[in-house]
């Protein structure tokens, strides 16, 4: 491991919106990294390279900090997604992400189940009541999918083609969808994003 290393390892996880695949030790190679130069500053021969290594040192915490900080920005939106109905796969994690990874899914589905859920199966009037406006009121059905946005959405939704089945699941608008292969669907760009990194979709061109 070496400031280079680190250096180009963050380049690429800034780059791409997937977790790129690192050694499973790679947070504990970090941990010798910064050891090892901590010792060869305590024997150094003088102030100069003391000062030299003092700096290396601080770089490297830096670029550690933003490789984490990345990665767990990325499980993040993995862990809520797979939260949501749609698991998906904790593919490209170390041993210690997957851990934070089911952790933080599972609180989640918790949080998912004790606030949402319960909101979620109210009963329902079983008459339709009056609005403000003097019209009818319906029952709201969930949407299982949308093929049309609104125009001042258009930045933050995406058009993709499903290539394969996916389990119903609740996007970050609030709309359920039960997505099959083939289907051509608008998703909330955050959705959709995560659903093309796993390979389960492809982007089109919005129209």
């Amino acid at each position: 491991m070496n400031l280079e290393e680190l250096a180009r390892i963050l380049t690429v996880e800034r780059e791409s919106d997937k977790l790129q695949d690192i050694e499973d030790s790679f947070y504990e190679e970090c941990a010798r990294y910064i050891r090892q130069l901590e010792q060869d500053k305590a024997e150094a021969a003088n102030y100069k390279e003391a000062s030299m290594i003092d700096d290396e040192i601080k770089n490297a915490r830096i670029i550690i900090e933003g490789v984490f900080d990345r990665r767990v920005s990325k499980i993040l939106e993995y862990a809520s997604i797979s939260a949501s109905g749609t698991r998906l796969s904790a593919e490209g994690l170390t041993s210690k992400e997957k851990s934070l990874y089911e952790s933080l899914v599972s609180a989640l589905e918790r949080g998912r189940s004790e606030i949402l859920i319960p909101i979620l199966e109210l009963p329902s009037r079983s008459n339709p009541g009056k609005n403000i406006l003097g019209g009818t009121t319906t029952k709201e059905k969930p949407i299982e999918k949308s093929l049309t946005h609104d125009s001042d959405l258009k930045e933050e939704v995406m058009m993709v083609k499903v290539l394969k089945d996916i389990p119903r699941f609740v996007g970050v608008d609030g709309r359920h969808y039960q997505l099959s292969e083939e289907d051509v669907v608008v998703l909330p760009k955050a959705n959709a994003l995560v659903l093309c990194n796993k390979n389960v979709a492809i982007p089109l061109q919005n129209q």
